[in-house]
């Protein structure tokens, strides 16, 4: 796909988890992690040519978060880099074209028109998470898997699931069929 270009200056989520959780880095160093969108193509960081052109991105990348944090040479004060491209999503993640965030929500792709969390071709098969009815992120993907949860137990109301789940919960499914059998045997660790 042509019309496909890496962004920049890009979108750029970032976390810095050791400033809560210390473990996450070696001492005197932070942890920082940093979620850019890239375009769903498997060819990206498929080559070496390709990975060293990711890497001019990836500089750029924390230029431009160090500007925003006013951390002076933040390129040149990061010591370990993990990068997972496209490619690594397609090939290792089975990421349909390398897309990590599943579906855009584009309007062809977004409610009534994001795929069922039920497959239409497998029995008893259910889905959760990003590609799949409601949406990407990480609370959405959280309420895909309770409607799964919620469809495993015959519930179809609005409420969510009770936090923590009562003693017994699951094992009171009210489905009769297979996936009523499924949530049983979670519940009391037996087969179905």
């Amino acid at each position: 796909m042509d019309d496909l270009t890496v962004p920049h200056p890009a979108s750029i989520y970032v976390s810095r988890t050791s400033a809560t959780d210390p473990s996450t880095a070696p001492d005197g160093h932070e942890n920082l992690a940093m979620l850019v969108p890239f375009p769903a193509d498997p060819a990206l960081g498929a080559t070496a040519a390709s990975r060293a052109a990711l890497d001019q991105h990836i500089a750029r990348y924390l230029d431009q978060v160090g500007r925003w944090a006013g951390i002076d040479r933040l390129r040149e004060r990061t010591s370990v880099k993990k990068v997972l491209t496209p490619h690594h999503f397609a090939t290792e993640l089975g990421a349909w074209r390398g897309g990590a965030l599943g579906l855009e929500h584009s309007l062809a792709q977004s409610a009534m028109f994001r795929p069922s969390n039920v497959s239409a071709k497998v029995p008893n098969l259910l889905f959760a998470g990003s590609s799949t009815a409601p949406g990407i992120g990480v609370p959405i993907c959280l309420i895909s898997a309770e409607l799964v949860a919620k469809r495993l137990l015959g519930d179809t109301g609005a409420s969510p699931l009770p936090a923590p789940l009562p003693a017994g919960y699951l094992a009171r499914s009210k489905r009769a069929d297979g996936l009523g059998a499924l949530a049983r045997s979670l519940a009391t660790g037996e087969a179905p």
